[in-house]
């Protein structure tokens, strides 16, 4: 028997599933850092992806796509009518301010190899190259996607698109492999979901209860609360807390420092020392109420 040729056989063999074998492919872009340009169309966001990963595709065919835009401040960048549209074209909205979450969760359920593209400015990028030279060695393919006037961090990755080159690039002849599908919430465990907040942990049912969620008062204590934890504001302090805004951010505020006191209280010898003293007034301005 010639094991040379059985050999040489199976590898064919190999090649060719692998050939056929299609490849997950993740998009994470932050809005914030990447805004849509002035006269491009929302709609046409997602067909233009789509065209720069089908000219960026290896041997196999893609399968299926997630497409995750996140802000800090949906309603004003990209705004309302803008997020409605970019929402009815298949891609997921989600309050956050940074990719690397996304990144940990997509690629514990995607194993390499697979694609994944990261819109985003050239300082959170550089800030993720550490995370991108591990996601490579692993076998995942990266694709940073930032705006034309910055120039390249020197440590990122060489294959670099233009956000402005991408999103001018019409090629309707060029037949796509993906398919679109909605993002997994690893953290929460509910599947999958187009509308999420990552600092209330909150899943919409809709778009409109989205919207709703992000201009509510619990939506914007937990975003003032996040932020006051981050600067070390001692909120077991009345005087840090905003009371008196509205009677269900009161509510909020004064449940959560009625805990804090308790968990310091229960830890007493072992409770960390007690946050910086702030000023109260200093703190608040970038929270006046309705913003």
């Amino acid at each position: 028997m010639n094991f040379d040729f059985v050999g040489k056989m199976n590898k064919n063999k190999n090649m060719a599933r692998e050939q056929h074998e299609e490849e997950n492919a993740l998009v994470i872009w932050n809005i914030s850092n990447c805004p849509i340009p002035d006269g491009h169309d929302p709609l046409q966001v997602v067909p233009r992806i789509q065209t720069a990963l089908e000219k960026l595709r290896r041997d196999r065919p893609y399968g299926p796509l997630s497409i995750t835009a996140i802000s800090d401040n949906l309603t004003e960048i990209p705004g309302e009518d803008a997020m409605r549209k970019l929402s009815s074209t298949g891609i997921s909205l989600k309050h956050a301010n940074r990719v690397h979450t996304d990144l940990y969760q997509w690629s514990r359920r995607n194993p390499p190899p697979a694609t994944i593209m990261v819109i985003t400015g050239h300082e959170e990028l550089e800030h993720l190259a550490s995370t991108f030279s591990g996601l490579e060695v692993k076998g995942y393919r990266i694709l940073p996607t930032y705006p034309q006037p910055n120039p390249a961090p020197p440590s990122l990755p060489p294959k670099l698109c233009f956000w402005e080159t991408l999103l001018s690039d019409a090629d309707n002849k060029l037949e796509t492999t993906s398919r679109l599908v909605f993002s997994y919430r690893l953290d929460r465990g509910t599947g999958e979901s187009p509308w999420s907040c990552s600092v209330c942990h909150f899943d919409a049912p809709s778009f409109e209860d989205f919207t709703k969620h992000l201009k509510s008062e619990t939506h914007a204590y937990f975003v003032w609360d996040r932020v006051a934890s981050r600067n070390k504001v001692d909120r077991t302090n009345p005087d840090n807390l905003q009371l008196g805004r509205s009677e269900e951010w009161d509510l909020l505020a004064k449940a959560g420092m009625m805990r804090r006191a308790e968990v310091m209280k229960l830890r007493g010898a072992f409770a960390p020392p007690r946050s910086r003293p702030v000023d109260a007034k200093s703190f608040k301005e970038p929270f006046k109420s309705g913003e």
